[in-house]
């Protein structure tokens, strides 16, 4: 979290672990506010003033978890010496594979739902924006933003439905099988 009042942190924080042990039990369509202020032992006019509604927490919510993400990804790529660009994207799909089913299932069941897309689009925004600034994919080109771009998105896709397809395919492969796998893609890609 940034550098913000340490009120204002905690708040943030008891907010976020409340909201993932809520959702370990609940459908996130069925966590009131109520109850994730209950959960989170902050009055609802404290949430109020930081949010507009829980869909507004949420966007916060996968925000900070895909800060987390990307931080623990620039942290294991500063260690690693080759500087193979396709490292990141491994990286990112591990750390994917370290988050909760629950909560990947939450955010690709609401990527369906036409009253969710505007937030998720401004939280994929914000994705981009990341892969953008840190990520050099390939060889030059007269036009390699735009190649940069194009072959970020579409692995980033990849990345996506890969996680996806192995949480719904986990009892048919290991974990170690679908990195190698999904390893093996990204470098046919590259």
């Amino acid at each position: 979290m940034e550098q913000l009042d340490l009120r204002v942190q905690k708040t943030y924080r008891s907010l976020i672990d409340a909201f993932e042990k809520l959702l370990k039990d609940k459908e996130f369509e069925k966590i009131l506010v109520t109850e994730l202020c209950e959960a989170a032992m902050i009055r609802r006019p404290t949430f109020y003033s930081h949010f507009l509604d829980k869909y507004d927490f949420f966007t916060f919510f996968i925000r900070h978890k895909m800060n987390l993400i990307f931080d623990n990804v620039f942290q294991a790529l500063d260690q690693k010496s080759d500087g193979e660009a396709y490292h990141f994207f491994i990286l990112v799909f591990e750390q994917l594979l370290n988050q909760s089913d629950n909560l990947l299932e939450l955010i690709f069941s609401l990527q369906m739902k036409s009253d969710i897309v505007t937030e998720l689009k401004g939280i994929q925004e914000y994705g981009q924006s990341m892969l953008k600034n840190h990520v050099n994919t390939g060889k030059n080109h007269d036009n390699s933003a735009i190649v940069n771009e194009y072959k970020s998105q579409i692995i980033m896709g990849i990345t996506i439905k890969s996680v996806y397809w192995y949480k719904n395919n986990k009892h048919n492969i290991s974990r170690e099988e679908m990195t190698v796998l999904y390893e093996e893609t990204l470098e046919k890609l590259w």
